[in-house]
């Protein structure tokens, strides 16, 4: 009924302690690792670990970034429903399968949960501390029904129709380090009359940054980040100019970039000199050990 794609690069160990996470998925028929780049021995080796849900292991052949790794998935992918997933972050009981239900009812086009951000987790990951929760879609909140916010577009761990997703590609223009690259089709098919919506009761984890440092996205040096930030921004502002117009976003491309760019730095300084007032401890769910 759905598959789900796992974009990673450079994160062996901790894609292989997350994956057990999306093993106990109801639903899930496959699960398509895509390495960004040459397929190494330890990710090849992954798809002969269990048999159900089948892990299918490719990779891109060259490092072309998460839109090009999700692409390759997409054109790989079979079943109904079609899902994300990454390599620093893990679903909550049957995130997956409840997503698909609102599409299934009617209620949806795309769907997606809340990101519950950690910012402490014990070494055995049975215990957290949860710094700060995205339940509201990222861009244009128009309206609350049935429990779900329907807006504009979301973050990247959402699901929808594979015949639907397939027609809205990931644009591998995003490069470097993938900012915008979900919020580009989201914005598109929405723009194009799909419903997207947010479920804030389906929760997936974001590990804490720590465990990011070396590779994915955050393997490049700050300024990097920064600099491809801006010019994804530049380029989804300009593309997309017609719809955020009417989602209250008048102006130039340029300025909103370098409005975000500020955004982003005022909150990692406010962060490191004033330290989070409250997190929340929540008791994190665990995966099947006999998967």
């Amino acid at each position: 009924m759905i598959d789900v794609i796992i974009p990673t690069y450079r994160r062996t160990a901790l894609l292989k302690r997350v994956l057990p996470y999306y093993l106990m998925q109801r639903d899930v028929n496959t699960i398509i690792i895509v390495e960004d780049g040459p397929l190494s021995q330890d990710i090849s080796e992954l798809a002969r670990e269990t048999p159900k849900p089948r892990i299918v292991c490719i990779a891109t052949g060259r490092k072309g970034g998460a839109p090009v790794a999700k692409l390759l998935g997409l054109k790989c992918a079979l079943s109904k429903y079609v899902a994300f997933g990454e390599d620093d972050a893990f679903p909550s009981s049957n995130y997956y399968a409840c997503l698909a239900s609102h599409i299934a009812a009617g209620a949806a086009d795309i769907s997606a949960g809340s990101i519950h951000y950690i910012s402490r987790i014990d070494e055995n990951w049975f215990t957290a501390e949860i710094a700060n929760i995205v339940d509201r879609p990222t861009f244009g909140v128009i309206s609350e029904g049935d429990g779900l916010f329907q807006g504009a577009a979301t973050h990247a761990l959402y699901l929808g129709p594979r015949e639907l997703l397939q027609s809205y590609p990931p644009d591998s223009k995003f490069s470097g380090n993938g900012w915008r690259e979900e919020t580009d089709p989201l914005i598109s098919m929405w723009a194009d009359g799909c419903r997207v919506a947010l479920d804030p009761k389906a929760v997936f984890y974001h590990l804490p940054k720590h465990y990011q440092k070396t590779s994915g996205q955050h393997a490049r040096s700050r300024l990097a980040y920064e600099c491809w930030c801006l010019l994804n921004d530049v380029r989804f502002f300009c593309k997309h100019s017609k719809s955020l117009r009417i989602l209250g976003f008048q102006g130039n491309a340029f300025f909103f970039a370098i409005a975000q760019a500020m955004m982003r730095w005022h909150g990692k300084i406010t962060s490191r000199i004033k330290p989070i007032a409250a997190t929340q401890s929540v008791t994190l769910p665990q995966p099947d050990v006999e998967q």
